[in-house]
């Protein structure tokens, strides 16, 4: 049975089970009441996005975007609850950039594709006080995003047609469980390359709790993807965090290893590690953090660690230079110190890549972001990054201005 049957399937087993309760738990107007009475909100994101590489293209990237989002989610009936949402991102000026669709690739690439998307359609269904699902298209972000996110810093977020879990168990354990039809990428809506989604028969297990003072996660996400057999992947793993308290002081610490191999129809036999280690210290708005992380590298079978799901842009650097994995592996060693300025929180991180194998000094990072929620509808966002190339990509100049609104 293919994987679109099964989701059929499951949809409408999961109707009629849902709808029988329903009937018998409630009287029917309290469904139209559930939807009349649900919340909706509007969002629009405006951003304008310079990306400068004088050694690569003659022509620097502007983009000015907006994007607009429509979010409806249902009052409860019996357990159940709809969620729908709608997004669209539209162009202010001409495309002076590389959005992946339009063809210009004679400009630097700005991954806001326009177009209208229809970002939510779940239903999530309380069964129990300890018991959830979701059905349908949803957002789903796992621990810090490394593996499993949303990308929601591009206009176009990615979500998933999935079904999906969580189970609270004895002891404070959560224990969330996911299968997944299709990736919906940030390079849709329209088809091209890359591919706006990747057509998928992937399983996410993630466990975590509290151990004394400790947070420990345990996960295991095989991943399986019939339009990109390459990036088809099985990784298991561990991460520990925690925050010793000294008066106003806070030291929070982190650390992770995870394995990954070849998985499904992936054409390549290999294996790498995942390291990541994080220390810092806060007081009173202030904090200092030192990170290191390895994306590692199989030599023999010249590929490296990938995360395809990954909220990416959060991680080694604001440039998105290393969003595959070099075959040769990445090190990511970093600081970051982060303070108020008045209403705006300042924070400026410096990086420096490395091979995993090879010997290779990748380049030098800067990262600068300053946001100020001006009002509780309004969120102010000023980001520039640059990227100092050694051995790897060229120079690159990145600069952003945002302005958020919700209501």
């Amino acid at each position: 049975m293919s994987r679109h049957y099964r989701l059929a399937a499951m949809v409408l087993c999961c109707v009629s089970l849902t709808g029988v309760r329903g009937v018998n738990a409630v009287e029917a107007d309290s469904l139209v009441d559930a939807l009349t009475e649900g919340n909706v909100s509007l969002g629009v994101r405006y951003r304008f996005e310079h990306v400068r590489q004088p050694d690569l293209l003659d022509r620097d990237a502007n983009a000015n975007t907006v994007r607009t989002r429509l979010s409806y989610a249902s009052g409860d009936w019996s357990g159940l609850r709809l969620r729908v949402e709608m997004d669209h991102v539209g162009y202010l000026t001409e495309q002076r950039f590389n959005n992946t669709r339009n063809g210009n690739t004679d400009f630097p690439v700005v991954a806001d594709p326009k177009g209208a998307d229809l970002n939510q359609l779940a239903l999530d269904y309380q069964a129990s006080d300890t018991l959830a699902f979701t059905l349908g298209r949803q957002r789903i972000n796992l621990d810090n995003q490394r593996f499993v996110g949303g990308v929601g810093w591009r206009q176009n977020e990615q979500t998933f047609d999935a079904l999906s879990s969580t189970a609270s168990l004895p002891g404070g354990v959560t224990l969330r469980y996911a299968w997944i039809d299709q990736v919906r990428r940030i390079f849709g809506p329209e088809q091209g390359t890359p591919p706006a989604a990747l057509e998928s028969d992937s399983h996410l297990l993630n466990l975590s709790g509290m151990v004394g003072p400790v947070k420990l996660v345990g996960f295991a996400y095989a991943l399986d993807f019939d339009n990109a057999p390459a990036l088809s992947s099985l990784t298991t793993g561990v991460e520990l965090s925690g925050d010793a308290k000294l008066g106003d002081w806070r030291f929070p610490l982190v650390l992770a290893y995870a394995r990954q191999r070849d998985h499904g129809d992936n054409p390549t036999d290999y294996d790498a590690d995942y390291w990541r280690a994080e220390a810092g210290a806060r007081h009173r708005g202030y904090s200092l953090t030192l990170g290191y992380e390895q994306l590692g590298a199989d030599r023999d079978a010249g590929v490296a660690l990938q995360t395809p799901l990954a909220t990416m842009h959060a991680f080694q650097g604001f440039t998105d230079l290393f969003l595959t994995t070099p075959d040769d592996g990445l090190r990511d060693t970093w600081v970051r110190a982060g303070m108020p300025v008045g209403p705006v929180a300042l924070s400026v991180t410096a990086h420096r890549f490395e091979a995993d194998t090879g010997g290779a000094d990748y380049g030098r990072e800067v990262n600068i972001s300053a946001g100020w929620q001006a009002r509780r509808w309004l969120h102010l966002l000023v980001k520039a990054a640059e990227y100092d190339a050694r051995d790897f990509a060229t120079d690159t100049r990145k600069l952003w201005a945002q302005a958020t609104l919700t209501f």
